[in-house]
């Protein structure tokens, strides 16, 4: 569980692809729904590349990929196909080169590299000769690992409808979803004092963030937002009248507009 910088891909200017431009602003949507999706690359002998440029240096140690059907694909950096990432233990190859991959989400780690942009190329697809599909990307850096996972009763994940409710005149209702946006709640108590540091450091930045509840390579249920730590800090509060025992609070988590 861990919050990461906002996202580097946040806009479609630094985005370049080869094919069906009309579908890039789909990878800044969390929407599962939306993808970008290639155009005359419905072939696995074909590749197209995917390439997210930065305005500056900027160090990459995350990468999460939603709703994509790439069973073959290489994720390196600065444009050069030899500079693929060193994955840490938590991944499921050694370095960021697939080529048998099964999983529509991923959540990868990579030992941190200092560059200017991140490529994709984008080879064969799960089911042969299907266009190229990615949902949306995020490409950031670890902002604060939580040292410590929350109880069931203390992690309250939602998945919050934004509805009209229109009462027609039969007394019955329809309802017209716009929307769905996460929210969390996660709760402690007895938690250490450096643990509280490490969130107040946090919480004082005042800034929009990445939340990846439980990311992994394989198997991952690919909840993760942009976000926004709403209310106060109540992390000051003793969890009883033994004061090194520790401190008790909660956090509210947000998700802020695509």
């Amino acid at each position: 569980m861990e919050f990461l910088k906002a996202n580097y891909v946040n806009t479609t200017t630094g985005v370049t692809v080869e094919s069906n431009t009309a579908t890039v602003s789909f990878i800044l949507d969390t929407n599962p729904i939306f993808q970008y999706v290639s155009e005359n690359y419905n072939n696995d002998l074909t590749t197209t590349t995917i390439t997210f440029s930065f305005d500056e240096t900027l160090t990459v140690n995350r990468l999460a990929m939603l709703s994509t059907n790439l069973k073959g694909f290489t994720i390196y950096y600065d444009g050069v196909t030899a500079n693929t990432f060193l994955m840490t233990t938590t991944s499921d190859t050694t370095t960021s080169d697939y080529s048998s991959n099964s999983a529509t989400a991923k959540y990868l780690f990579f030992t941190g590299v200092d560059c200017t942009s991140v490529s994709i190329d984008m080879k064969t697809t799960q089911t042969a000769d299907q266009e190229k599909a990615i949902g949306y990307i995020a490409i950031s850096k670890q902002l604060m690992d939580f040292s410590r996972i929350p109880s069931a009763r203390g992690y309250v994940p939602i998945l919050k409808a934004n509805n009209v409710v229109h009462r027609l005149s039969d007394g019955g209702h329809r309802i017209q979803t716009l929307g769905e946006k996460w929210q969390h709640s996660i709760s402690y108590d007895y938690i250490p004092d450096t643990f509280r540091d490490s969130l107040r450091t946090t919480y004082d930045l005042h800034q929009e963030m990445i939340f990846a509840p439980f990311g992994t390579a394989t198997s991952w249920d690919g909840v993760i937002y942009p976000c926004a730590w709403a209310g106060s800090f109540g992390f000051y509060r003793f969890s009883d009248n033994a004061t090194e025992a520790g401190f008790s609070g909660s956090i509210t988590i947000l998700e802020t507009p695509r």
